[in-house]
Parts: structure tokens; C-alpha cells; sequence
């Protein structure tokens, strides 16, 4: 309580736009904690964890591949015997994981991590029409453009290799 008492207090005594950029700072930070947890966390592991590599994982846009080959097995498996709690995990981790692999490997964008209410405040138009679900949970934006990477995987699972995301997220770094 302490802790949160404190944290209030200094949000209300910085300026808006430092409170923004700290809020980003957290929300960077656990992504990339996700990010990690994906190929790491062997306590409360993502679906099949076992087939990860965590040497191939280096965060580079070839590591992708190996994430394409991961979901591809996974989707050859039957995904509706699997707990929501295990999908969820799945999706967040593993899109947190290509959403790092764009934020360290664009040299022409400077990306952040934001959630879906933030988004809709920075773009009503376009997120008043999209309804607040996992693929929408952690959103990347550069401060015009907004990118989904979590949709990706999801959208990957039901549709297999025709939404690469080794594709994704070249294609994204070249336009």
C-alpha cells in the first residue's frame, strides 16, 4: 500500500508527458520480460515448450523462422484440447517475443509498446471500431503507425504459413 501511495504521488507531481514516457518505460519492460519468459520460463512454460531452442532465440530476424516452425507444429496439433489459460499464455509470450524482434532490429522506427486503451486514445477512429480482445492486448506503435503482433500470432494459428511472421515483421521494418 506504501508503494502505491508513493507511486501516486509522484505521478500527480510529474508532468503529463513525463508520466506518458515513464508508463511506456513499464510497459516496454514487461514485454520484454514476456518476451524472455517465452523461451525461458520453465516454471509456467507457454504450450509445448519443450520444442523451443532458447539458443535460436536471440531476438534477430532469422530467429523468426524458428517461431513460423513453432506455431506450424503447433497448429498441426489439435489447439481446441488446450487449456485457455495455455493459449493465452502462448499467444502473449510468443507475440511479445516478435514484438521485441521488431523493437531491437528497427533502425528506421523507434517502437513502443501500448495497450489497447492507450491506443484508442491515440487513434479513436481506428480503435473505436476494434473490439478490446488478447491480440489487442499490447499493441506496437511508433507514434503514427500501429502494428499487431499478437494478432499475428493468433492469426497465424488459424491460417498457418500465409501469415509469417518472419514476413510480418520484415515487412514491417521495410515500409
Amino acid at each position: 500500500m506504501k508503494k502505491l501511495f508513493l507511486l501516486t504521488i509522484l505521478l500527480f507531481s510529474m508532468s503529463k508527458n513525463h508520466a506518458i514516457e515513464l508508463d511506456l518505460d513499464n510497459q516496454n519492460e514487461a514485454l520484454s520480460d514476456l518476451a524472455k519468459m517465452f523461451y525461458s520460463e520453465k516454471n509456467d512454460p507457454v504450450y509445448h515448450f519443450e520444442s523451443l531452442d532458447p539458443q535460436k532465440l536471440d531476438y534477430s530476424l532469422e530467429s523468426l523462422k524458428f517461431i513460423d516452425k513453432y506455431l506450424s507444429d503447433l497448429k498441426k496439433n489439435n489447439l481446441d484440447q488446450i487449456s485457455d489459460d495455455q493459449r493465452f499464455k502462448t499467444i502473449l509470450r510468443t507475440g511479445a517475443y516478435v514484438g521485441e524482434t521488431i523493437r531491437k532490429n528497427d533502425k528506421n522506427r523507434n517502437w513502443y509498446w501500448i495497450d489497447y486503451e492507450t491506443a484508442k486514445e491515440l487513434n479513436p477512429e481506428l480503435f473505436n471500431n476494434l473490439d478490446h480482445s488478447i491480440e489487442l492486448a499490447a499493441i506496437l506503435t511508433d507514434g503514427e503507425r500501429f502494428i499487431f503482433p499478437l494478432n499475428k500470432v493468433v492469426k497465424f494459428l488459424k491460417n498457418g504459413e500465409e501469415d509469417s511472421l518472419y514476413f510480418f515483421a520484415t515487412t514491417t521494418m521495410k515500409f
